[in-house]
Formats: C-alpha cells, sequence, structure tokens
C-alpha cells in the first residue's frame, strides 16, 4: 500500500472519481514471474490506483485544499521477513532503501496513470506486510484476508467457514470472515451477517433498500423511465452484475 497527501481540491486538481488498474503487460504470469524475482528493479504487474476523497461528501468541508490518493499493489512477506523482530521505524537502512526502490515504482506509475498529481504529492508513506503484521495483526501481512482453497468448502468446516453464524450465541461474523476474502467477499460477507442478525424479515426489509437505491440511481440517469421501468432494471441488475 501506498498512501498519498496530495496538495490541492480534487476537482481543481481533475483528479478521477473512479478507480484505476495500471497493467503492465498482457502477459501477466511472465510479468508476476519477474517482479517476483526482482522487485527493486522491476515494476509491480498489477497496481490499483483509488481517491478516496472523491468519494467522502464531507472530505472538502474537513480537510479543504487537500487530497489523498492510495495504492494498492503485490508483494511477498518473504521479501521482509529478515526484518520481522525489529520494531516499527528501528527496520535499518537496508529496509528503508527497499521501501523507497517500491515507492518509487508506485510513484511513477502514479504520475504516468494521472499526469495531474505530479508535483503535488506533499507526503507519501508504503505500507509492507510487515505493517499489516503490526497494525492489524495479519498472518504473513495477508491484507485480503484467508487463502482461498477448496477445504474451505469441505462438510467438515461447514460450521467456521463461509457462514456469519458462529457457535457463541449473539456472535456473528461479516465481511471475509462470513464468506470469502476480498473486496467482493467481503462485501457479500457484510450482507450474509447483516441478514443473519436481521433475519428473514428484516433481510426482506434490506433487499428492498437496496432495490429501491438502485432504482433511484437508475431514474436520475434516466428521467424518461417511469417507476416501474426503474425497479424493474434495478432487479435485473441485481440479479446479474
Amino acid at each position: 500500500f501506498l498512501f498519498c497527501k496530495i496538495k490541492g481540491d480534487a476537482t481543481d486538481l481533475g483528479l478521477p472519481t473512479h478507480n484505476l488498474w495500471y497493467f503492465n503487460g498482457y502477459d501477466l504470469d511472465q510479468a508476476f514471474d519477474k517482479y517476483f524475482s526482482n522487485p527493486a528493479e522491476v515494476r509491480p504487474p498489477t497496481v490499483y490506483i483509488g481517491f478516496p476523497c472523491t468519494k467522502d461528501t464531507t472530505w472538502k468541508k474537513r480537510f479543504p485544499g487537500v487530497s489523498n490518493c492510495i495504492l494498492i499493489s503485490d508483494g511477498l512477506y518473504e521479501w521482509f521477513e529478515k526484518w520481522a523482530d525489529k520494531p516499527v521505524k528501528h527496520r535499518g537502512a537496508e529496509y528503508f532503501a527497499f521501501k523507497n526502490k517500491l515507492t518509487k515504482h508506485l510513484l511513477d506509475i502514479l504520475y504516468e496513470c494521472v499526469p495531474e498529481v505530479k508535483g503535488h504529492v506533499e507526503y507519501h508513506e508504503l505500507g509492507t506486510p510487515l505493517s499489516e503484521i503490526t497494525y492489524l495483526g495479519s498472518f504473513h501481512g495477508g491484507s485480503y484476508g484467508t487463502m482461498c482453497r477448496p477445504e474451505m468448502f469441505a462438510k467438515i468446516n461447514h460450521k467456521w467457514t463461509t457462514t456469519p453464524h458462529t457457535t457463541i450465541p449473539g456472535l456473528y461474523l461479516a465481511g471475509s470472515d462470513a464468506f470469502l476474502p476480498a473486496v467482493c467477499g467481503a462485501m457479500y460477507g457484510g450482507c450474509f451477517g447483516a441478514a443473519a442478525v436481521l433475519g428473514h424479515l428484516g433481510t426482506f426489509r434490506l433487499a428492498l433498500a437496496f432495490l429501491g437505491h438502485f432504482a433511484n440511481n437508475i431514474k436520475r440517469e434516466n428521467p424518461e423511465l417511469t417507476w416501474f421501468q426503474a425497479y424493474r432494471s434495478a432487479v435485473k441488475s441485481f440479479l446479474t452484475d
């Protein structure tokens, strides 16, 4: 993770409100092999670029004249394992030099994809797998949840994987712990957790609220549609997208 503080208002800078994905080639297997074998000199094959400030309607009031950006890429715990027993900010010059090389790759990619921010990045900090361990306690710095394995769906595991329920009364799981890792897994896991707490009637009301929100957006983008048509389109999108 590379976290950036950017000087300037997001609108004035023309920052995108959508997320961006960077790929440095079409043969990703080959690209990952090259990157993992020499991360200090080779760019990461894939990078997510997002600007949270453009999605927060309260941001400009809370932080006027400032924007932010986050870049997410791939890394291996083994690259940093030799510094695992060192405390934060005391992992030595070699560790920070390695971080600086990874940071440069990501900043170069950011400036290529969003040239508007070049010269405006006032501060940046790279988070490594050791950062994940220090602040989140994740195993080997895994930031997207547990590894997906077929054993997750084995009958012997059905009481504690891919379910929001636990053996402790009143305790429910949500997010990736209730379903599958990564963004979509966490999203659906949140829905499953809410459904477990709300019960059947509450879940039905939640689904109606989702559909109402979707229909309202569709109606706003296509004013000529009737509300019936907007809801029908919302249901179709909900079931197929």
